[in-house]
């Protein structure tokens, strides 16, 4: 049920007339466990946008990248390897639904998934990725929303606190530049941070699937699709995330 309407970015004064329709109506989660966790979700995502832009050099995070994308994702994922890899991690994807030319947006209710990867080849080590993926097409977007599978190829040597840029969505923590997937209509650029140490030269099987449990607790029989197209409320607990994404949107425009 919403319960308030409030504005997410806070702008400049020439940018406040154009305002009016970067503002978000929320809607509350009766489970406690499950509002602290989309603070902390939020928390996280707002803070990696940050760590990879300030990265430096030539694989930081764009700013602009938040005004050209359709969407965008964060991922956690753990890797480890012996012989063979393997991967489990998390994460949620939020859709733009408007923006304006100060760079000011507003963002979908937030869509999880989990990601699981399985590789064969040579492998060892251990590590811990962090991304964020923009997706450049409602297509890349609305991919999450369902059971897909992709095959990728790792190959590569990350080392502790390392940040990679171009991973293509299917091969989280590959040390690439700029890479995207084959179909530019469908593309996708990946910003990664890891920890840990891991060689890899694997093919590997990747497969995304929505958190059912978690997004039937959020929005009950609501198609994930709606809750991406804007046609549910979102929650004040992400509120920092959006802000983040507004303010990395009009620095790019400044």
């Amino acid at each position: 049920m919403a319960e308030a309407r409030t504005e997410a970015p806070s702008g400049p004064a020439n940018a406040s007339a154009n305002r009016a329709s970067h503002v978000y109506e929320f809607k509350e989660t009766a489970e406690d466990a499950v509002k602290q966790q989309l603070a902390k979700d939020a928390e996280w995502a707002a803070e990696l946008i940050t760590k990879l832009i300030t990265a430096g050099g030539d694989d930081a995070m764009k700013p602009g990248i938040v005004n050209a994308c359709e969407g965008l994702a964060f991922v956690h994922v753990a890797k480890g390897g012996l012989g063979i890899t393997l991967a489990r991690g998390s994460g949620f994807v939020i859709r733009k639904l408007d923006q304006d030319r100060f760079g000011n947006s507003r963002w979908s209710a937030p869509v999880f998934f989990t990601v699981s990867q399985i590789g064969f080849g040579v492998a060892l080590g251990y590590q811990s990725v962090d991304s964020v993926l923009a997706l450049m097409s409602y297509s890349s977007i609305e991919r999450f929303t369902h059971d897909k599978a992709v095959v990728g190829t790792d190959l590569g040597l990350v080392t502790t606190e390392g940040a990679t840029s171009g991973v293509p969505a299917g091969t989280f923590g590959r040390t690439s530049h700029m890479d995207v997937q084959a179909d530019n209509t469908n593309a996708v650029f990946a910003y990664s941070s890891s920890a840990g140490l891991l060689f890899n030269l694997s093919v590997n099987g990747t497969q995304t699937w929505p958190n059912r449990d978690l997004n039937r607790m959020l929005y009950g029989d609501t198609p994930l699709e709606d809750v991406l197209h804007g046609r549910t409320a979102t929650f004040q607990e992400m509120l920092p995330l959006y802000r983040k994404i507004a303010d990395t949107g009009r620095a790019a425009v400044a």
